[in-house]
């Protein structure tokens, strides 16, 4: 609505000459008695706060309270700038014209014209031969047009013979519009989006936003998905809320009656971050699909990091997390639903639903030099087919932190675990009731070096901190209680650890960067008659190299010396070189079954032109998952850009091969359409 506001320039002189502090020049200023009225000619010239006003001539009837600017009426404020032929005011009614207003408001960078712009009202305003461009060049590239349009200010604007045209080319007209003005966000239909598969046919979705309120809003969606081909109608409401800075998110909510499967499916996401009373924060991420197909079918439904875990990890996980903290502890309770992607029925499943923790931070015993800390959980395991049932355990840690030599510091510990199990076992293997109990201790000894190496600008600071540590275990029976996870398998242990951190940093003038962080750790178990290959662990090694802000390069490895390999593997790499960004990730995880790489690139050649391209690809599964092709082309006042999507089909056939084109076209200051 700052293009209303600034048509208020037509009350710009009264407001000049009430201002508390104001410098008015011109070259003459004459008042007629006998007619009232007030002359100001030549360069006449206005300041006052942050506001500028010219003209050649203005003139002022004092019992009329009218006023006529004229030649060249020139007004600036704020970046924003009006300029006029002639302006005409009552200051009294506050109602007035300006001929031929040209008008720039710098937050959008609009251009606005009108041969005349009528106030006719306190809210209402007429502009005949109007047009709208956020273009600078002359023709403009693009241009709003409308031959005459009337507008009242939080109601409606109508409009004969709007039209919109390129460079001076008219490309549509419409006889008659009609469209809300007001300052707040309003309820109506937006642009639909229209798209083609080379699966269904044509895909077009109708959306409808719903301005709620101030603090939320909703966006309903009515999509047809293809022809007779297609899928069908999907519904689909997106609603989202602010209410504060503390509490916010959103809910996404779609449905189908499925053509093709001939089934009714569903999937539901939420993302919510609250502060409750009492300071306990609550965490939700809801992600919640009908069937395993869902995620494949329809992944433009999906955010993306939900995606990701979808295609490299075949599962969706939602979580509701309660936790709540004090000078002293912490406190949590979280519910975790997995949806094995892998499996048309999800009951065997194991969730945690819920699960409660507890801890007690390192605080001293009473006046002794002993540090004390105390960790506890419940866990409600569930599924509908299979074992299921309750743990609950409690470990409490007595340690003595001491530096017998600085800068060496040693800190021997003590622990005990006690684990009771609640069991259900439809088949009879585990007892309803059973318990764990043992004693762990251990210590470790470390210390930090460092060296400074002065430069001309700056200082390098290299810090290595070795440390051992040692644990001990003893061998507990554990194989009459259930096994939920790898906690309720803990094998004895006397294992030693070696592990070495370095860092290097740059500190120059109060700041600091990193640019070198690395770790490795080594293990080596001493439990009697343990098997060799159980004896030496894996070596762990991560590493984050940024040498320069334009690189970044950070993995992780684990080997095992045994079988001569790697189990875990990730490395990431980013190069930024003027216009050129790449970026390269690997990840793999021989447990998990996920070996993928991923590939981006992004150029800019010239500054009103960018490229890029990313391809995906599954090692383990051996496809190509998707690429992507874009080119993108800049104006000063459009943009156009054309990316094409190539989807590989996987070899179990969940995701088919599809190309997808898409148009998408920006206006400054207006918005996007999108064409795929």
């Amino acid at each position: 609505m700052k293009v209303l506001r600034i048509l208020l320039a037509l009350l710009l002189f009264p407001t000049i000459a009430l201002a508390s502090e104001v410098r008015i020049t011109a070259d003459r200023l004459t008042y007629n008695r006998r007619e009232g009225v007030i002359y100001l000619e030549g360069n006449v010239r206005a300041w006052y706060g942050g506001a500028y006003f010219e003209a050649q001539r203005v003139l002022y009837w004092i019992e009329d309270h009218y006023l006529v600017a004229e030649g060249d009426v020139l007004l600036k404020e704020g970046g924003d700038i009006l300029r006029a032929g002639r302006a005409e005011l009552d200051t009294e009614t506050k109602e007035g014209v300006l001929y031929d207003a040209r008008i720039f408001l710098k937050r959008r960078h609009f251009h606005i014209t009108g041969r005349k712009v009528e106030k006719l009202g306190e809210r209402r305003y007429r502009i005949e031969e109007a047009t709208l461009t956020s273009c600078d060049d002359s023709p403009p590239s693009w241009k709003f047009t409308c031959r005459r349009l009337d507008v009242e200010v939080e109601g409606f604007a109508k409009g004969w013979w709007p039209g919109f045209r390129v460079k001076d080319v008219p490309l549509l007209y419409l006889p008659w519009a009609t469209f809300p003005v007001k300052r707040e966000r309003q309820t109506g239909f937006l642009i639909p989006s229209i798209s083609f598969s080379n699966r269904y046919g044509p895909i077009v979705t109708l959306p409808f936003f719903w301005a709620i309120s101030k603090d939320q809003d909703a966006t309903f969606y009515l999509t047809r998905h293809g022809d007779a081909r297609g899928r069908g109608f999907k519904g689909g409401v997106e609603y989202r809320f602010a209410r504060s800075t503390t509490s916010q998110g959103s809910f996404r909510l779609f449905w189908l009656r499925d053509q093709v499967e001939g089934e009714y499916r569903w999937a539901l996401f939420s993302d919510q971050r609250h502060l409750l009373p009492g300071g306990i924060k609550l965490l939700a991420d809801v992600n919640l699909v009908s069937d395993k197909d869902y995620p494949s079918d329809f992944e433009e439904d999906l955010g993306e990091e939900v995606l990701i875990d979808a295609r490299s990890k075949n599962q969706m996980e939602s979580t509701l997390h309660l936790w709540k903290g004090w000078g002293w502890g912490e406190a949590s309770l979280e519910f975790s639903y997995f949806r094995d992607l892998e499996v048309d029925d999800n009951d065997a499943t194991l969730q945690r639903l819920p699960k409660a923790t507890f801890e007690i931070y390192k605080r001293p015993l009473g006046k002794t030099p002993l540090k004390g800390e105390l960790q506890g959980e419940a866990v409600h395991f569930w599924r509908q087919e299979g074992v299921r049932g309750g743990r609950f355990e409690i470990r409490p840690k007595v340690s003595l932190p001491m530096a017998p030599l600085p800068p060496v510091r040693f800190e021997p510990w003590l622990q005990g675990r006690g684990t009771l199990y609640l069991t259900q076992d439809p088949e009879g293997k585990y007892d309803d009731l059973s318990e764990r109990g043992l004693m762990e201790a251990g210590w470790s000894i470390s210390t930090t070096l460092f060296k400074r190496y002065p430069t001309s600008n700056g200082l390098l600071l290299h810090l290595v901190e070795p440390k051992l540590l040692y644990r001990w275990r003893p061998d507990v029976p554990q194989g009459e209680n259930p096994e939920y996870d790898s906690t309720d398998r803990l094998p004895p242990e006397s294992l030693f650890t070696l592990e070495l951190t370095q860092r290097l940093k740059w500190l120059s003038k109060g700041e600091e960067r990193r640019i070198v962080w690395g770790r490795l750790s080594q293990g080596f178990d001493t439990f009697p008659d343990l098997p060799w290959e159980e004896r030496l662990k894996d070596l762990e090694a991560e590493f984050h190299f940024t040498p320069r802000e334009e690189i970044d390069l950070e993995g992780e490895v684990s080997y095992d010396h045994h079988r001569r390999r790697f189990d875990t593997a990730a490395a990431g790499a980013s190069i930024i070189y003027k216009g050129l960004k790449l970026r390269g990730e690997y990840r793999f995880n021989r447990d998990e079954e996920v070996e993928e790489v991923n590939l981006s690139a992004a150029f800019t050649p010239h500054r009103k032109i960018d490229l890029w391209t990313s391809f995906k690809y599954d090692l383990k599964k051996d496809y190509r998952v998707e690429t992507e092709y874009g080119l993108r082309y800049k104006h000063q006042c459009w943009e156009v850009a054309l990316s094409l999507l190539n989807k590989g089909r996987s070899p179990d056939g969940t995701q088919r091969a599809e190309w997808r084109a898409m148009v998408e076209i920006t206006l400054k200051g207006i918005g996007s359409f999108k064409v795929k």
